[in-house]
């Protein structure tokens, strides 16, 4: 029996869960409010100097997310959110990243989202102006009232991909990793030790390093950018029963000559009765 089991190969499950990728998702896109909200409190401490950043927040953020996606992409195959829970991307059919999907990985990660956000801002300016029957373009008006139908659309997409996926008919949760032909998979890991004794030998270059340490503050920021898009989110809610309670108002001439009687039969009140009010 155990010679016949020798080379019997365990089935190695290398399909993420539906939780992690939801996970990752949902941490890509907590990236831009979040760090919208920092440079927002920065510009009203440093209006001077960070002023500037919140007039082109967007290209800010293209850069940024430009050079921070660029980099996962390019050493571990994923977005730093994919990469944060331990997933990384590779081709349905070869099994592989070639460099034609991680040029095009860069470009749904980057540059869509940002031609994205510009277009809903865009739509959004002409249908103010439309309403305030400034003139608009007929192709403008089209636009902005087919974009709310688009983006239906797209999210009825992503949640047959997440059924699909939970029921294992798909390979790829999302509909944009279904265009490009990619799935997520988990992540090899990679231990790097190091210890006092290797960094004065010079085993460990200082750049290394820098770079290590850069990551690892830059993949634990991702817990701090949650925090304050949770944060944010509890503090536009609020808690009404914090609201200042406002004065009873005066009594008019009226209130003397109907008091005790009943607004709408107009006859002495028999059995006083509290009934609650609104607003």
């Amino acid at each position: 029996m155990a010679a016949k089991g020798a080379h019997i190969t365990p089935n190695i499950e290398v399909k993420p869960s539906l939780f992690e990728v939801l996970a990752a998702d949902s941490l890509n896109i907590t990236f831009y409010p979040a760090i919208k909200r920092v440079v927002d409190f920065l510009a009203t401490a440093k209006p001077a100097v960070f002023g500037g950043l919140v007039r082109y927040y967007d290209e800010f953020y293209l850069v940024f997310n430009g050079l921070v996606q660029g980099y996962y992409i390019q050493q571990y195959g994923g977005s730093l959110a994919e990469v944060f829970y331990g997933l990384t991307r590779q081709s349905l059919c070869s099994k592989t990243f070639s460099r034609k999907d991680r040029n095009w990985s860069f470009v749904v990660l980057v540059l869509v989202p940002y031609a994205v956000r510009k277009l809903e801002k865009a739509c959004a300016r002409w249908k103010e102006d439309y309403e305030n029957a400034k003139h608009v373009p007929a192709h403008r008006k089209q636009l902005f009232r087919l974009l709310p139908y688009l983006q239906a659309c797209y999210e009825g997409a992503k949640l047959i991909h997440y059924v699909s996926y939970l029921a294992n008919v798909t390979k790829t949760h999302s509909p944009s990793l279904r265009v490009l032909e990619l799935g997520l998979t988990y992540l090899a890991e990679e231990e790097e030790s190091w210890s006092f004794k290797d960094i004065l030998q010079g085993k460990v270059r200082v750049a290394t390093m820098i770079s290590a340490a850069l990551l690892r503050w830059l993949e634990l920021s991702a817990f701090f950018l949650q925090f304050i898009e949770w944060w944010q989110t509890e503090a536009n809610i609020g808690d009404l029963s914090k609201l200042p309670i406002p004065d009873a108002p005066d009594q008019d001439s009226n209130a003397n000559k109907y008091a005790n009687v009943c607004p709408i039969c107009l006859q002495k009140h028999i059995i006083p009765t509290a009934v609650s009010v609104s607003g």
